[in-house]
């Protein structure tokens, strides 16, 4: 599932490649994803606009398109459920497979969200602030610091993994990025919040961070991430050096959570 990392890469590439083109055409051939919007909606609000802001929240990512005409501001929602991603390209023979949305620019280039599984959503809001709100997202991780990550453990119940992956809580890190930053922290997935001690909070702090911004350099992508990474070996029995033993599986939060006992410790 596309976590904080892999969304913030679709962000840089649609910023880098997208942004101050003109849209020409739209197209939405999967009706499922569209919550609140038809394809005809799609285009009446993004047709013609041009492309002025990229942003992202947790794992949402928000593209604003403006028209010279009204000043009025309209944003494209995306949320990649289990299997989304986003593309750019011009060749249209390079269309990615199970093409859910593609925006044509006025310089030919072709930006698609395309879906294997139809659990995303696509959509339109005018104020993407009040749409974060209302979703009940908590503050995206990457604007957090050190004291307010601590302050959002005050007081919370239940295991680090599970506060981790509450995008009440803080939005964009979900079961694989959550075990990565575990991993490299060296605290148990199943550890109490309230037994992190300060040093425990701060350790966990940097590694998430270290852990977000060495994904997004690998834009992502497994195959790219360091050997010392927990993610190229996430499979129970394997074994690296980093781990001082063999990656285990286990239950947690209602999801198979990876971990190192040697590194992490044994389940409390």
């Amino acid at each position: 599932m596309p976590e904080l990392p892999d969304v913030e890469v679709y962000r840089r590439r649609l910023e880098q490649d997208a942004r101050g083109r003109r849209v020409t055409e739209v197209h939405a051939p999967v009706t499922e994803l569209l919550r609140e919007t038809s394809p005809q909606g799609l285009g009446r609000r993004l047709h013609g606009r041009s492309l002025t802001d990229v942003r992202r929240h947790g794992k949402y990512l928000f593209a604003g398109f403006s028209n010279d005409d009204d000043g009025d501001k309209h944003w494209l929602v995306l949320h990649f459920g289990m299997t989304g991603h986003l593309e750019t390209y011009h060749d249209p023979d390079d269309a990615p497979d199970h093409a859910a949305l593609t925006l044509v620019l006025d310089n030919g280039l072709r930006a698609t969200y395309a879906a294997t599984r139809k659990l995303g959503m696509i959509g339109t809001v005018d104020d993407a602030d009040a749409f974060i709100a209302a979703q009940g997202l908590g503050p995206d991780i990457l604007g957090l610091d050190q004291s307010a990550f601590a302050e959002l453990a005050s007081g919370r119940r239940g295991g680090v993994k599970c506060w981790l992956m509450n995008q009440e809580v803080m939005a964009g890190l979900g079961n694989v990025y959550s075990d990565e930053a575990l991993f490299r922290a060296g605290i148990h997935p199943k550890t109490a919040v309230s037994d992190l001690g300060d040093e425990d909070l701060q350790r966990l702090f940097t590694a998430l961070n270290e852990v977000i911004a060495i994904a997004v350099e690998a834009e992502a992508d497994p195959s790219r991430m360091p050997d010392d990474f927990l993610l190229p070996h996430r499979e129970e029995g394997a074994r690296f050096e980093r781990c001082a033993g063999t990656v285990e599986r286990i239950s947690a939060c209602g999801r198979g959570a990876f971990y190192c006992p040697g590194r992490q410790g044994e389940t409390p």
